[in-house]
């Protein structure tokens, strides 16, 4: 018996929960709720095209839309509003503050919505801001049913300030009124869009407003507060401090916009400068080292001649890239993305490597077998100072076994008197090691005759611009027989780089030395690797 009760007890609180939570949804999802509209800028009002709008107006569309509940405007005055929510004509109210003879029939939201600031205005130019005691017997114009009225009697009656007051049906008319002479002042929301500059004299707060329901959309109203307090109070994501400040704390809109334009502005400059070029480099390695794998990197070779004997002694390795098309692109279209990406020491590494093995092939051609040429290649200041990239290309020659003079190494001519007692060491290593060195360039930017005699390089290449002057110039003639004259007394190989003309090659050869060579497009272009096996100086 006493377990028949208890099942029975049971399954009635279950019907009693489950029954109620029905209603409450029930009410919530099927029946739309009837929401008091009175005209009271910036809280309702309405705009240009007459609709209504205004901060409860959004505040009510964030709220509703969250809690899955629909709503209808019905219209009320602010005097009788009040009672049009205790006699259920309407379901919530929004914007009302609190009075304890209100809350014995009325349902308080636990968080309130606003804070109700108030400026008072009057027309007189001469008031200063704070001088209460103006306000003494002046007309006062006010919304009838408007709390301010009652705030401001009962705050300026102690102080013996009487106010005379008259009533209006809005906000409107109440600034018709001040304008029209009706009224001395008046007192607006803070927010309200006044047209005319009238003068402000006091700034007040009559307190903070709810929203309101009446017993039966009590629930509704325990709904907003659930939803304002599980969404929207939070650091991170204040929907309705947003919709607040839309209206009351603009400037805190347009300080956050600012703020938010300079973090984006930040981002941006941090995108560029930082993120972007290290993105970018990675692509780049990732499409060279791409290139690489598809053997689209190649050396073409350009020869270098001795003019006496039109015998090849060696060839200058040019680095080239083939496209999709197969077309062969000069340095001046990829050395930039090589140069951005930080790849000048992998793909040096690349071109000495590629060079050791074509010159096992061209020595096997039946024009060199037998004969003794090398190949160069080009290396900068900052790969000769750098330790770890020497020790590789030494491990190379090592490894393959180079023969010795039979790789050369031309080192730009951009190297300063104070660089060369560091690099002495570091040329004279690579030569233990079985290459040549020579100077490219010489004769433009650093040259000093000193670096001839510190540092033993064994090849020195004449730059292309005295070979355009030969023959024009007076100068550029003495210069080419006064270097001729210094590497043959420190017994190194000269070269005359750039050489296009015959008549070039007329002065070269009055020109007394043993070891006096030539490349240039005279004698012939860089060419592919297949093509020198039956290249031959005519």
């Amino acid at each position: 018996m006493v377990k028949k009760i208890r099942k029975i007890l049971f399954l009635s609180i279950c019907f009693v929960i489950v029954f109620s939570k029905i209603n409450i949804f029930a009410y919530e999802n099927n029946k739309t709720i009837k929401v008091g509209l009175y005209l009271y800028e910036p809280y309702y009002y309405k705009d240009k095209n007459n609709n209504i709008t205004g901060y409860y107006n959004d505040l009510l569309n964030v709220l509703c839309k969250d809690s899955n509940i629909t709503y209808e405007y019905v219209n009320v005055s602010i005097d009788n509003a009040i009672e049009k929510l205790k006699n259920n004509e309407i379901d919530i109210l929004l914007g009302v503050h609190y009075g304890e003879d209100r809350a014995k029939k009325l349902f308080y939201s636990v968080n309130n919505i606003s804070l109700d600031d108030q400026s008072i205005y009057t027309k007189d130019k001469n008031v200063v801001y704070g001088d209460v005691n103006y306000l003494n017997g002046k007309k006062f114009a006010y919304v009838k049913g408007d709390i301010t009225a009652s705030w401001i009697n009962n705050a300026f009656g102690g102080q013996n300030i009487k106010l005379d007051l008259i009533e209006a049906k809005s906000l409107d008319e109440c600034v018709n009124m001040l304008e029209t002479g009706r009224a001395d002042v008046t007192s607006l929301p803070k927010s309200y869009s006044l047209k005319n500059n009238y003068n402000n004299i006091f700034n007040y707060s009559s307190g903070v407003a709810y929203i309101a329901g009446n017993e039966n959309s009590k629930d509704i109203v325990k709904k907003f507060d659930t939803i304002i307090n599980e969404k929207y109070k939070s650091k991170y994501y204040n929907k309705l401090l947003f919709i607040y400040h839309k209206y009351f704390r603009k400037e805190i809109i347009v300080t956050n916009s600012i703020s938010l334009f300079c973090v984006i502005l930040l981002v941006v400059f941090i995108s560029y400068r930082i993120i972007y070029p290290v993105i970018k480099k990675i692509i780049l390695r990732r499409k060279i080292r791409e290139n690489k794998e598809k053997n689209n990197f190649t050396l073409y070779y350009q020869p270098i001649v001795n003019p006496n004997n039109n015998e090849v002694v060696g060839f200058e390795s040019l680095l080239r890239l083939k496209d999709k098309n197969n077309k062969i692109l000069l340095p001046s279209c990829f050395l930039k993305d090589i140069e951005i990406s930080n790849m000048y020491f992998e793909m040096t590494l690349w071109v000495l490597e590629r060079a050791i093995h074509d010159y096992k092939i061209i020595s096997n051609y039946e024009y060199y077998k037998n004969k003794d040429f090398y190949i160069s290649i080009n290396l900068s200041f900052e790969e000769l100072e750098n330790e770890a990239f020497i020790n590789k290309i030494i491990d190379i020659a090592n490894k393959n076994k180079i023969k010795k003079g039979s790789i050369c190494i031309e080192i730009l001519e951009n190297i300063h008197f104070k660089d060369l007692e560091g690099i002495k060491s570091t040329i004279g290593i690579l030569k233990n090691n079985g290459y040549k060195i020579a100077i490219d360039d010489f004769g433009i930017e650093y040259a000093n005759l000193n670096m001839l005699e510190i540092v033993a390089f064994d090849i020195i290449k004449l730059d292309k611009y005295f070979a355009d002057n030969i023959a024009k110039s007076k100068i550029n003639n003495e210069v080419i027989k006064f270097m001729s004259n210094v590497t043959l007394l420190t017994n190194k190989y000269f070269i005359i780089e750039g050489v296009e003309e015959k008549y070039q090659i007329d002065e070269i050869k009055n020109i007394y030395h043993n070891n006096l060579y030539i490349q240039g497009y005279f004698y012939s272009k860089p060419l592919p690797i297949e093509e020198l096996e039956k290249f031959t100086v005519k």
